[in-house]
């Protein structure tokens, strides 16, 4: 026990490496020293309820689930985002509900980016609602902690995912298609396949990646077509999807695009090319 307490009393000490080494300690001890960093989680010093929320997590018990759901309204963003990532590493569905409400009211991106990581970690459907929600989120970080998430749910995600292709918010859009192409579902294709043509350059490139990670040849024409889109990423990503595709219905048009004025996307269709032709040669049945 009093091993226990200088150890509790050094995760405040000035020194990050002390305290640091300190919680590695606390961890090496397992569940019984889940009672005194919970303890630690009321500490007055964020420093030290930072460091306890972390040794909390990398424990992995789940008697601590309820006293780190306790902690994610701590007046400290950083201990926060601990907490957030303390849950991630525990995974258990006890932290749904009280990890999706810190998603949609925490005024701190990194904290709802890690949020979003924990709710991804846990695999819960019950978080598809507020994962989708946040797609449209003010910040890159909490939008890819959303993508990478809900995909993770899949194909439970499909069909509000493909709901939110049609939101008012860019950003959404781009989110939704990147998660259907993460999650591969055929059912999103044909939906995907007109969100190519969406007015944002972002959203149509983002949906001609998820074409051609699903890589179903329906989408050779549709993909085809994008090869002359205005924004050059685009048709970069149009070759690539293509290419993954494999079909050789797409020659003709990558063979066009070898001629395209973009040097990078000059040479992915020359490359492209070469590769189907190369897959064909190599099916042919000898003579």
């Amino acid at each position: 026990m009093d091993n226990v307490a200088s150890l509790i009393a050094e995760l405040s000490n000035r020194r990050w490496e002390a305290r640091k080494a300190a919680a590695q300690e606390l961890v090496k001890m397992g569940p019984p020293a889940i009672p005194h960093l919970v303890e630690a989680l009321h500490h007055g010093d964020a420093d030290v309820r930072l460091v306890a929320a972390k040794a909390l997590g990398w424990i992995r018990n789940a008697a601590a689930v309820a006293p780190l759901t306790k902690t994610l309204g701590d007046g400290d963003s950083d201990v926060r985002r601990a907490v957030a990532l303390a849950l991630s590493m525990i995974a258990d569905a006890e932290a749904v509900v009280p990890l999706v409400e810190v998603l949609g009211r925490d005024s701190s991106w990194p904290v709802r980016a890690a949020a979003a990581e924990a709710l991804g970690s846990i695999g819960d459907t019950r978080a598809i609602p507020a994962l989708v929600a946040v797609l449209g989120d003010g910040y890159l970080e909490v939008r890819e902690a959303a993508v990478e998430s809900v995909a993770r749910m899949g194909q439970a995600a499909v069909p509000p995912l493909l709901k939110a292709l049609d939101g008012g918010n860019p950003e959404m859009r781009w989110g939704a298609a990147k998660a259907l192409g993460m999650i591969g579902d055929a059912a999103s294709v044909e939906r995907l396949q007109q969100t190519i043509k969406d007015k944002d350059p972002s959203v149509r490139q983002a949906a001609v990646e998820a074409l051609g990670k699903i890589a179903d040849p329906r989408s050779v024409g549709p993909i085809a077509a994008v090869l002359k889109d205005s924004f050059s990423p685009v048709r970069y990503s149009a070759v690539k999807a293509l290419e993954r595709i494999g079909d050789p219905q797409a020659t003709a048009a990558l063979t066009a695009a070898v001629k395209d004025r973009n040097w990078g996307v000059h040479w992915a269709a020359l490359k492209a090319v070469e590769k189907i032709r190369s897959i064909q040669s190599e099916q042919k049945p000898p003579v």
